[in-house]
């Protein structure tokens, strides 16, 4: 398990009032504490006072945002990059989509994520109501995708052993050449599933 997991949360077009409610509950909370290179969101749950947050509480940063801390490195009236710990911030993004989703019940919300090795990666859509449908995928389905579409890279791969021939050549074919990144981009691009209500 990484410590690291990076994620995207975009809308995917909003009302005016949507957008205002963007604007104002996701662009500006952060900007208020954009003098810092990364904004914690914790903002969203604790007042701060002299640096340092009020009453804070691990468990409800943990059931309220996903994760015991996290960061959101990027913005604009579109999307939020963050990163956090251990797991994906699903339940902030599920905040954010029901907040603006109060405004623009039409609105909907994609947020794609992996962690740092990558041990997992994913997508999941939200709605008015929150989490809609949240798709993941492991490392070894990952890498199995990958050789289905490398043959060299499948031929670093021991079926009866399932392990590879040449770790260090394998890692090169996968991180080097930027093979995996496509894989990942495009399998969460292609797995944005809705559910049907």
């Amino acid at each position: 398990m990484a410590n690291h997991v990076g994620g995207n949360l975009r809308h995917q077009g909003l009302s005016e009032e949507g957008q205002k409610v963007w604007d104002e509950y996701v662009v500006a909370t952060l900007e208020k504490h954009k003098d810092r290179h990364e904004v914690h969101l914790g903002h969203y749950l604790f007042k701060e006072e002299d640096g340092e947050f009020v009453d804070w509480d691990f468990n409800q940063m943990c059931e309220e945002v996903g994760a015991k801390w996290a960061y959101a490195v990027d913005w604009d009236e579109g999307y939020v990059s963050v990163y956090s710990a251990w797991s994906p911030v699903l339940e902030w993004a599920a905040m954010v989509a029901r907040k603006v989703g109060e405004a623009d019940p039409n609105a909907t919300f994609v947020f794609s994520y992996e962690d740092e090795m990558p041990n997992f990666i994913g997508v999941a859509t939200f709605d008015k109501d929150g989490m809609d449908t949240d798709n993941t995928l492991e490392i070894d389905d990952l890498y199995e995708i990958c050789r289905d579409n490398n043959p060299e890279l499948a031929a670093l791969w021991n079926e009866e052993d399932e392990e590879w021939t040449d770790d260090d050549a394998a890692w090169d074919l996968m991180h080097d050449e930027g093979g995996l990144y496509d894989v990942i981009y495009e399998w969460q691009e292609n797995n944005q599933d809705w559910s049907i209500k």
